[in-house]
């Protein structure tokens, strides 16, 4: 597909995205609270390219989502675990794809993993930080950390 094609696809679907993003906010059901996403900020200086390696403001943005993530989704290992098999998974680039799987973003999910059904962030798209953030804090939960190869070099000595 050429870059113009792509292009228009992008605009095309973040239109219909906003379509129904505002058709939601006309509803006349009230969102519950718990419902409501953390009032985080969102990383500020995201590179210009997001295959490249992450600032530290974002990197502290991502520390932040992470401890959040495992206050809504407890799971039995630390939040630093977490964040190293982020690092060791895509360095903390968020748009980093490796062609093997292709496994996408901050912690490398295959298409089908992400879109499975236990994933309630799914919506948020593969390159959502955010959102894999805190789906993998579910998974986690869910005791699912077998799926990343980087979670057994992570592995604190002992």
């Amino acid at each position: 597909m050429n870059h113009a094609a792509l292009h228009t696809l992008r605009h095309i679907a973040l239109g219909a995205m906003l379509t129904f993003a505002l058709a939601a906010c006309a509803t006349s059901n009230p969102v519950p609270p718990e419902a409501i996403p953390s009032a985080s900020p969102a990383p500020a200086d995201l590179p210009a390219n997001p295959r490249a390696a992450p600032g530290a403001q974002t990197l502290a943005i991502y520390r932040t989502w992470i401890a959040e993530a495992r206050v809504k989704h407890p799971y039995a290992d630390s939040a630093e675990r977490m964040y190293d098999v982020m690092m060791c998974e895509s360095g903390g680039r968020v748009a980093v794809v490796n062609p093997a799987g292709p496994y996408t973003g901050l912690f490398q999910y295959v298409a089908g993993t992400w879109n499975d059904t236990w994933n309630t962030y799914r919506s948020g798209g593969l390159l959502d930080a955010r959102a894999q953030i805190f789906a993998t804090a579910l998974a986690w939960s869910l005791n699912m950390q077998s799926h990343w190869g980087c979670y057994k070099k992570t592995a604190p000595a002992g």
